[in-house]
């Protein structure tokens, strides 16, 4: 296109009069370079005019997202309550200035977050655009340079659409947070480490959304219409200054009734359509998935489970190629044993904890929550106390109210002073990586002790949740939803949790209150009662 030809379609474009200038200034001054004329054509075939997308039914959108999704009304409700505000941003006044805050689902791999981010996207009506931020090389990927476009852009122009929404995958993993997966080495320090910041400056001010500049096409582009949803796995990578700008849901995970359903109705369906394979060809019994989520994958999400589900589903049909037989297919518990072997999930080890010295203690690591063990164990000696972590860390220094408390109670425990002059102890906990939690394992610790100092196994169905004072108050945790999805995939019947975290268990799915009992404490005497009862 030559330069008559780009300055008629500029006169023809609704483009800003302050964006018209800059282009009709680089039109006076081209070179006959085609890159520049190629800038200045791409430039005006940017999408310009606004869009008017049809709005949102809310109720509509809720419902799907409970039913469809298979997420928890509080999540639902946190969803819609961003959605409900942004509505009425976008009805704000043109020369608006603010924070525009962006959602930001948070969770374990395979809880769904992209997934749902797409099905909003769907249930609004709006195209979508996703960017894995976690393998992008160099802030010039995202922003632009005089070469190309940036990814922010790329979208915008590939959609040709104003209202869109933007899928901003692995945010924690930009700027000094966790490893990029499949970037160089260098990409999480330089000038990577002022990314995220940018990136979010960008984003969650109107005026600068609206003014938003790419180096590759140097004028300000209007991005206030555009919905922006960001993932992350680990929040704690995400600086507390930082998640002021994110309207933050959590996603702990799936119980496994809905783990059964998304198998059936979402993953089995996919997988087929995958391998080409029609849906009334195969059927996969109800048992089956049922015993691939409860017996095989340990996971809060549905990575693992849809990693199985296609080995089971490759076997089955070249078995079928190897028989020579092109019926129907039906894929039963019995399949499994050859094609992915043995149970591995592991419920509750009674015969593990019903020895002294031994209960269940539930932690919050990268890859959600996991249930493990405190382990007590004597020798002879003289009285020390040592605590370590399965990482190898050791904790007595940390825990050392935990021994305390017990000295300070013989009595009221059933414990026999020789048994801490004349003995040496170690306690053995499960690592966590969740920053701000630290302590939350005295009151499992205690009950382990005492549990070995008493002779007297602890109850093997009861998790106890909490830190706890020198007195014996016992402390609110972090990562509650968590731990308590975690205890619930081990076959845990009973939690006793600090009864400032009863309001957590607003947030728990209905089928774990139908499973666990939860026993709300003040006191450590009380959760040692429950569970040497």
């Amino acid at each position: 296109m030559n330069t008559t030809e780009l300055a008629s379609q500029l006169e023809t474009t609704p483009v800003p009069d302050a964006v018209g200038d800059v282009l009709r200034r680089r039109l006076d001054q081209l070179d006959g370079s085609l890159d520049s004329e190629d800038r200045i054509a791409r430039t005006l075939r940017l999408p310009w005019a606004a869009d008017s997308a049809d709005r949102p039914r809310f109720a509509v959108l809720h419902a799907d997202l409970v039913e469809d999704l298979a997420i928890s009304e509080p999540v639902a409700d946190l969803i819609c309550d961003h959605l409900v505000v942004r509505e009425h941003q976008l009805a704000a006044e043109p020369d608006t200035s603010g924070p525009r805050a962006l959602l930001c689902l948070v969770g374990p791999p395979g809880v769904g977050k992209s997934y749902i981010a797409r099905q909003i996207a769907e249930e609004l009506g709006l195209p979508w655009a996703t960017i894995r931020l976690d393998r992008l090389g160099s802030p010039d990927e995202l922003f632009g340079s005089v070469h190309a476009p940036g990814e922010i852009m790329g979208a915008v122009e590939r959609l040709g659409q104003t209202e869109f929404v933007l899928v901003l995958e692995e945010l924690d993993a930009v700027g000094g947070g966790r490893p990029a997966a499949g970037t160089r080495s260098d990409t999480t320090s330089g000038n990577w480490s002022a990314s995220r910041a940018s990136l979010l400056n960008a984003l969650t001010d109107a005026f600068t959304r609206r003014q938003f500049r790419d180096r590759f096409f140097d004028v300000p582009f209007d991005l206030s219409r555009v919905l922006v949803v960001a993932t992350a796995r680990w929040l704690p990578d995400i600086p507390p200054h930082e998640r002021g700008r994110l309207d933050i849901v959590e996603l702990p995970g799936y119980v496994d009734d809905d783990k059964i359903a998304i198998a059936r109705d979402s993953l089995a369906p996919a997988v087929l359509d995958e391998y080409n394979v029609p849906l009334d060809n195969v059927t996969i019994e109800e048992d089956a998935l049922s015993a691939l989520v409860r017996s095989y994958t340990v996971e809060p999400g549905v990575d693992e489970l849809d990693g199985l589900l296609r080995q089971v589903v490759r076997r089955a049909l070249s078995n079928r190629a190897l028989r020579g037989d092109d019926g129907p297919l039906d894929i039963a518990i019995e399949d499994f044993g050859a094609t992915i072997g043995r149970p591995t999930r592991l419920r509750v080890d009674r015969r593990r904890r019903e020895t002294p010295g031994q209960t269940a203690a539930a932690v919050v690591r990268r890859s959600g929550g996991v249930l493990g063990h405190v382990e007590a164990v004597q020798m002879p000696g003289s009285g020390q106390i040592r605590i370590l972590d399965t990482a190898g860390a050791d904790l007595t220094a940390r825990y050392r109210i935990v021994p305390s408390y017990v000295r300070s109670r013989l009595s009221d425990l059933g414990v026999s002073a020789r048994s801490l002059e004349e003995f040496d102890t170690d306690l053995l906990l499960p690592a966590s990586e969740l920053p701000g939690d630290e302590g939350s394992l005295a009151l499992a610790a205690t009950v382990a002790m005492v549990s070995l100092m008493r002779d007297r196994a602890a109850d093997p169905e009861f998790l106890a949740i909490g830190g706890m004072t020198a007195h014996g108050h016992v402390r609110r945790a972090q990562g509650v939803q968590a731990k308590i999805l975690a205890a619930h995939r081990s076959g845990i019947r009973r939690i006793v949790l600090p009864r400032q975290n009863e309001h957590d268990l607003d947030s728990i799915p209905e089928p774990l209150h139908d499973a666990i009992t939860f026993i709300p404490i003040d006191e450590a005497g009380q959760g040692i009662n429950v569970a040497l009862r």
